[in-house]
């Protein structure tokens, strides 16, 4: 059973406090606080083994009928124990995004905790490099393990002072020579000059599974999450704090990037922009304790440059000339007081800048937002209620206050610093312009549900009015699928770090199947409104006549959809699936999207949805399984990199993000196949360079397990 708390924000960001049933004690609130930066550092009272949801709105509904819209911050976060915590930087992987909550004027929490892993042993996960108390400085490259008896590691994530890094830069998997332990080892790479110099908290978690999602029938699905220890590590820069005005740069849109950076001694200063071929576009200089450049997007001179992905490079060296005392003006909130311990139940916040009355909100017991008291009390007495509080977690987090330079440092060449290209860190992108739209929409089936199979067109009752689904005319069971999440998020965080911009991502409540389908059949036909598209549901594959118009009277391939608005019997038919418009590359990740015998009769047909501007058509022949990390490895093999290599083209890439998706899980019992159809001189396609659909149809195949 879920169990909810609420906290909301109260100081530039309002903050209140609800719960529902206080009794429940690993839901009991510990502090919160705001960072330097004007993030949010959330602690609860937790218990070891369970996983939580966080979610945010930047509205609060007060009605008897209204409802708060929340938005997820987190799925699926593993408890750290007793006492857990997290931090909100915004989530830009999401449409609308949700924005830093420095730029939002309110902000509310809600916690769920999720209940218990399934899995009979807990898995373990470790970051191996760098050790704790270790100092560090530029490019820090950092090493997680994670082991367990289970046949998946869906993958780790690295966390520094609760914000999620993007994702790893190297994956290597491998079982013991028992082969009774699956190890998974994941190379991250974050730029420390993008921090403060202080001690900074590292932690990872990892995510394991009994099997993968997505065959029919294969419910349950046993989860088990495991959280590393704490890793406390200094970071020491000449350089530091850079930082980025724009998550996302778009001078078309009248945006300027705005690039600051700090430095610990008084410094000369250079900025270099430079563009993929490491072409050097746009230079800045400039002497002081610290930077500030408006970038407008053009290069020296107020030259056009192409639209793309840009490196920023920090030189900087110190003068001799005297440091000064630099006061933080970047943040937009104020630091707000810790509460803790008596005053769990009842949250207190001070309102940024308020110097003789400050709002503030209580939520009393209960989930009824209708209980909502607002009411104005002095900043002395908001002080005395949390005068008591006690400390906060030991995890450092910021010292907050002014930043004093270290007055030592001269002009030699050891007090030089050129930092690592930046940014890395999310959510800035370093991108100028767009290099395409992707769009992601994914049914997660949220509870097993039964669907009656389609009906083929034909007026008849009985069998003869359906079609037959695998041999069955019997109700088809769809399982849930908790890996589509993340697998999605994946995806988009990592097209857009590559200067991809996200046209939408769906979850199941948020399209219908109508949205889905071609124009030509009444459909809004989403997908036709982006460049590249990914599709996460189960499939199943016809094995009777289907006699709708569309389908030809060939055996087709269905998808059914997990919205309520779609009725009881939501499917989908291959042939209607909307993939024109604008869109070029196109994956659906289900079982059986593009089955050999029911690809082969709709090809002959000419009913498949492969025409017009489309190049390629990206699925499986066989059953597959949706793994959280799927998507992200197909980005990564699309994109290319320094850990990747080359960009691959999009159909090696498919087959390639399959290979390592399903490595060293024993979870099949028959050889999974990926299937690609398209032109044929679209075979070559990457993202960066590709040819127009000639319209003459082919497909290859790669076997990605074993």
């Amino acid at each position: 059973m879920k169990k909810i708390n609420q906290v909301g924000l109260l100081f530039g960001v309002l903050v209140a406090f609800t719960g529902q049933g206080f009794s429940q004690t690993n839901l009991q609130y510990v502090g919160i606080k705001t960072t330097d930066e004007g993030a949010m550092r959330l602690t609860w009272s937790s218990v070891s083994n369970e996983i939580y949801e966080v979610d945010e709105a930047d509205t609060l509904v007060d009605t008897n009928t209204g409802f708060t819209p929340w938005n997820d911050l987190y799925d699926n976060y593993p408890s750290q124990g007793t006492n857990t915590f997290i931090g909100d930087f915004g989530n830009y992987n999401l449409a609308p995004q949700i924005l830093h909550p420095k730029y939002m004027p309110v902000r509310f929490y809600r916690i769920v905790d999720k209940g218990a892993d399934t899995t009979s042993d807990e898995p373990s996960v470790a970051i191996t490099s760098p050790t704790t108390g270790t100092a560090v400085s530029d490019e820090l490259t950092i090493t997680v393990v994670a082991s367990t008896d289970q046949p998946v590691i869906s993958g780790t994530k690295l966390y520094v002072d609760g914000q999620e890094m993007q994702m790893a830069d190297s994956t290597t998997n491998y079982t013991d020579s028992s082969g009774m332990t699956n190890y998974e080892v994941d190379t991250y790479s974050i730029n420390t000059c993008e921090w403060k110099n202080e001690t900074h908290t590292f932690f990872a978690t990892a995510t394991v599974r009994s099997g993968f999602s997505g065959p029919m029938g294969s419910f349950p699905i046993y989860t088990g999450h495991a959280v590393s220890a704490f890793v406390p590590v200094t970071f020491s820069n000449l350089v530091s704090e850079i930082a980025f005005s724009q998550p996302f740069f778009e001078p078309a849109l009248g945006q300027t990037q705005e690039v600051t950076a700090t430095f610990a001694a008084n410094c000369d200063w250079t900025l270099q922009i430079q563009d993929v071929n490491s072409n050097t576009v746009r230079n800045a200089s400039g002497s002081g304790m610290s930077m500030t450049f408006d970038w407008d997007g053009t290069g020296d001179g107020e030259t056009n440059i192409p639209d793309g992905v840009y490196s920023y490079f920090i030189s900087a060296q110190t003068n001799g000339m005297a440091p000064q005392s630099l006061i933080s003006g970047n943040s937009f909130l104020s630091r707000s007081p810790a509460i803790s311990g008596s005053q769990a139940k009842e949250l207190y916040a001070v309102a940024a800048g308020s110097e003789d009355v400050v709002p503030f909100a209580i939520y009393p017991k209960g989930f009824d937002t209708n209980g909502l008291t607002i009411f104005k009390a002095t900043p002395s007495e908001v002080e005395s209620l949390t005068a008591s509080s006690s400390a906060e977690s030991t995890v450092a987090m910021d010292s907050g206050g002014s930043v004093s330079a270290d007055a030592s440092g001269g002009g030699s060449a050891a007090a030089s610093q050129n930092t690592p290209p930046s940014p890395q860190r999310p959510p800035a992108a370093p991108i100028k312009g767009s290099a395409g739209t992707i769009g992601v929409a994914y049914y997660d089936f949220q509870a097993n549900k039964g669907f009656v199979v389609p009906f083929n067109g034909l007026p008849l009752t009985g069998n003869a009015g359906k079609v037959q689904i695998a041999g069955s005319y019997s109700n088809q069971l769809c399982d849930i699928i908790p890996e589509s999440h993340n697998a999605a998020a994946n995806f988009v965080a990592k097209m857009k770090s590559s200067g991809w911009s996200l046209g939408f991502n769906f979850s199941s409540g948020l399209f219908t199947l109508n949205d889905l389908r071609s124009a030509s059949l009444g459909g809004n036909e989403m997908f036709g409104n982006v460049n590249l598209g990914l599709f996460i549901d189960h499939g199943a594959y016809g094995t009777s006549a289907d006699f709708h118009s569309d389908a030809s009277q060939t055996k087709e391939i269905y998808f059914p959809s997990d919205n309520p608005a779609d009725g009881g019997s939501p499917w989908l038919r291959l042939s209607e699936f909307g993939l024109g418009g604008s869109l070029r590359w196109m994956a659906i990740l289900a079982c059986n999207s593009l089955r050999d015998q029911n690809y082969n009769g709709m090809n002959n047909a000419g009913v498949l949805p492969i025409k017009g501007n489309l190049h390629l058509l990206c699925g499986a022949s066989t059953v597959c399984g949706v793994s959280e990390n799927i998507g992200e490895l197909w980005a990564k093999k699309m994109l290319g990199g320094f850990f990747i290599g080359a960009p691959e083209t999009v159909a090696q890439a498919w087959y390639d993000a399959g290979h390592d998706a399903y490595a060293g899980t024993t979870v099949f019992s028959s050889p999974v196949i990926f299937h690609v159809a398209g032109s044929d001189n679209c075979f070559t396609d990457t993202l960066q360079s590709y040819s127009d659909p000639d319209g003459n149809i082919t497909d290859t195949h790669f076997q990605v397990w074993p």
